[in-house]
């Protein structure tokens, strides 16, 4: 039992049940006494746990935990900061600038990107920076580079973005866009009581009548004895590409002096009766075709060929464009292993274009440069950018998803055009000032491609031609695409070219041309044009020779 002298002493209890005092602590008194060893050994370890005044220490269990703790909360720390490294590499686009949550889509390689007054921001470790596509210092260059990346991978299929379960919720609903869509409703009516007046205006818009070229044995290509209710087995007709090339060579965009051209496709009007049901065959069979004056197609070609509708529409904000040094683009993307970043360095590969950002009417001041009929082909020249992300919602980080409602052929479902609504990949508008030439290629999906203004002069190779076209390997940066100039075709370099077979078709305001999946195409810009185009899923027709050619799809 506890004396009252030993609490006023600060005595406490020991693990032997006594206390400080009776154990001999010396807790600061003055008094002491003798000691047997054990109590001795008990008071040496006492004075380790009790201080001065009699309170008692922390033990070493205590410490240890105390330092476990303070390790964990280390580890924690830098966890957390290497994660927060590893999620600046992942991909996250935001949404359009309405909008500020990001959506994560899973990608490898992928960065955060936010519009915030015109600016667009990098996001990384908590820290932002304005940037832009010509990357003004060294982060500025990366992120330029990771954003291209990334839109090159969704453009490819191999990440998919946020998807839009419900296609009503497609499009552009800001007041500002639906002002300006009732402005030109006004002036041009969209009831079908204004076709005819319509297709009238259109026929104004096209600047040549194009024929079929007459051959040496007088047979020539007929729109209506070659283009049956069924496609014939030889359908299309093909001609050798380089009677095609020095009959027309594509640096030279005015017209032969007849007009004639190489055609093998068949070209289905609209207002024909039989003529859609037909288009529908051809489209079945998965073979190549134009369809010409849908009246909701020249709806469209009015408004966009009215010199104020664009700029009202496009609000001179910045959209993605391409530059060459010269009028020919070879579409690139960076190469992906280091061994190939080593060989295209030491072969002296240098990217064939400049991704930019620009506005319309800076791109329309150069194109109108470029009508000039001195212009030469080895000027500058750009290639103007629109993206509609569509059911894809954050697929781009500028997007112009007001395409949906002015091209509404395009729209996700079931139509002429569209095969796979579920599968569109948006809409991507191209912009060509005269000359631009977009050089041979193939794409791995259904494509529908329509001229809203100008003229675009295409070359269509079937895909059997493959082996005949001297294709970069699947692990160049150009890749899917033809190595020979088609201006100036070094057949001693690509003797394999002669042997080659294509056809011909321009497209005009108004036409709207169905390519299978990957078959070939090499275009000209024949003078400033609008052309836009979707993809609407993949068929399995014409896998084989791409595959005998090197590349796995």
């Amino acid at each position: 039992m506890h004396t009252d002298a030993t609490r006023r002493r600060g005595a406490v209890a020991t693990p032997a049940g006594l206390t400080t005092a009776e154990a001999g602590v010396d807790n600061g008194s003055s008094s002491s006494y003798a000691m047997n060893p054990e109590a001795a050994a008990e008071k040496k370890k006492l004075r380790k746990r009790v201080g001065p005044a009699g309170k008692v220490r922390r033990g070493d269990a205590d410490g240890t935990s105390l330092f476990f703790l303070y390790l964990g909360l280390g580890i924690l720390g830098i966890f957390l900061l290497l994660a927060g490294k590893v999620r600046k590499r992942r991909f996250e686009v935001l949404a359009p600038i309405t909008s500020h949550e990001t959506v994560s889509t899973g990608g490898e390689e992928e960065v955060v990107l936010r519009r915030t007054n015109r600016v667009f921001q990098f996001e990384s470790g908590g820290r932002s920076s304005p940037t832009n596509n010509r990357g003004r210092d060294r982060n500025g260059r990366r992120e330029a580079a990771r954003r291209e990346a990334a839109y090159q991978k969704y453009s490819h299929g191999e990440f998919k973005p946020k998807h839009i379960a419900d296609p009503s919720d497609v499009g552009d609903k800001s007041p500002r866009f639906l002002a300006i869509q009732d402005k030109y409703r006004q002036i041009f009516p969209q009831d079908s009581d204004h076709d005819a007046e319509r297709a009238e205006y259109v026929k104004t818009v096209r600047k040549h009548d194009y024929v079929p070229i007459e051959m040496a044995d007088g047979s020539t290509f007929d729109n209506i004895l070659d283009c049956p209710d069924e496609p014939p087995a030889d359908y299309p007709r093909t001609y050798r590409t380089m009677d095609i090339i020095n009959h027309w060579n594509p640096d030279d965009v005015t017209p032969p002096s007849d007009s004639s051209i190489y055609q093998g496709i068949c070209v289905f009007h609209h207002d024909k009766p039989g003529d859609v049901e037909k288009a529908l065959r051809y489209r079945e069979a998965e073979v190549p075709f134009v369809m010409r004056d849908d009246p909701s197609v020249l709806r469209t070609v009015q408004r966009w060929n009215h010199p104020d509708y664009l700029r009202e529409v496009l609000n001179n904000e910045p959209h993605r464009a391409e530059f060459s040094h010269d009028n020919h683009f070879m579409y690139w993307q960076r190469p992906r292993t280091r061994d190939t970043r080593q060989n295209l360095r030491e072969e002296g590969w240098k990217p064939p274009t400049e991704m930019l950002e620009m506005t319309y009417d800076d791109w329309l001041s150069k194109a109108n440069t470029t009508d000039r009929p001195d212009y030469p082909n080895e000027a500058d020249h750009w290639y103007f950018r629109l993206i509609g992300c569509g059911m894809f919602s954050n697929c781009d980080k500028i997007i112009s998803d007001w395409l949906f409602n002015d091209l509404d052929f395009f729209f996700p479902r079931k139509n002429l055009y569209m095969v796979t609504p579920s599968q569109q990949k948006g809409i991507h508008c191209r912009f060509g000032m005269k000359g631009v030439i977009a050089e041979n290629h193939f794409d791995g999906s259904r494509n529908s491609i329509v001229v809203l203004g100008g003229e675009r002069r295409y070359i269509l190779t079937h895909p059997d031609e493959c082996h005949n076209l001297a294709l970069y390997p699947k692990e160049h940066p150009s890749a899917r695409h033809s190595a020979v100039d088609w201006s100036q075709p070094d057949l001693k370099a690509f003797p394999e070219f002669s042997a080659a077979q294509s056809n011909e078709i321009v497209l005009q305001a108004g036409d709207v041309l169905y390519l299978p999946t990957n078959w070939f195409h090499f275009i000209v810009s024949l003078g400033l044009n609008f052309q836009c185009n979707t993809r609407s899923g993949i068929s399995e027709d014409y896998m084989k020779p791409i595959r005998d050619c090197g590349f796995p799809v």
